[in-house]
């Protein structure tokens, strides 16, 4: 799951309404609109994760989802994708579910940042910790202020641009 920590964040992020998932994808995950092709695909290759990045961002219209941990963006559905170098200096509150690496792993002060279908397979479109030398090869990163209870196990973070 993923979030805003701020309700002014909706009216600064461009969002992009146009793509369809080409995979199966959770609020959060990160995917690269394509305006031609109308698809909304995760990242494919590492240049593709360290440029211009979106967050699908979908509200949970379905009446038949009674949990929102139960939510998904099938195949074929619309994404609501919002850029997310347009809310750097925002913060954001994600779950453990839309994170490569173990939630006891990460720490605060960590950098995250998308991954993508030629490094990471099928965890694709997920955000991974790295190195502060490494999140500085991205456009965008998350930078780790603490761990809450959001979505079970959460992080509330700060959208950096390098």
């Amino acid at each position: 799951m993923f979030k805003f920590g701020t309700i002014g964040a909706f009216k600064q992020v461009r969002n992009n309404p146009v793509g369809k998932a080409t995979s199966i994808l959770l609020d959060g995950m990160t995917v690269i609109p394509d305006r031609i092709k109308k698809e909304s695909p995760v990242p494919a290759t590492p240049t593709e994760a360290k440029g211009d990045v979106y967050v699908a961002g979908n509200i949970i219209d379905k009446p038949e989802i009674r949990n929102k941990r139960d939510f998904k963006i099938e195949i074929g559905e619309p994404v609501r994708s919002f850029r997310l170098a347009d809310a750097v200096g925002l913060p954001v509150e994600i779950d453990y579910r839309i994170l490569k690496d173990n939630f006891e792993d990460i720490t605060v002060k960590d950098f995250l940042v998308s991954t993508n279908v030629a490094d990471d397979g099928l965890d694709a479109g997920k955000w991974k910790k790295v190195t502060d030398a490494e999140a500085k090869e991205y456009k965008v990163s998350l930078h780790v202020i603490e761990k809450t209870s959001y979505g079970d196990k959460g992080l509330y973070c700060e959208v950096i641009s390098n």
